[in-house]
């Protein structure tokens, strides 16, 4: 029997680095949509008074 070879030229947490980044936009995006919702429903609350 012969040893297979086993590359390890990456680092451990390299190949999941791009996925990481798509995900922090959407999570950002989320976020300003639901600030920018309080933000319209608070205006809207004391608009009344």
């Amino acid at each position: 029997m012969s040893a297979t070879k086993v590359n390890r030229t990456k680092k451990a947490g390299e190949e999941h680095d791009r996925p990481m980044i798509g995900t922090w936009i959407s999570v950002g995006v989320v976020g300003v949509v639901i600030l920018a919702t309080y933000l319209l429903l608070f205006g809207l609350f004391m608009a009344r008074y």
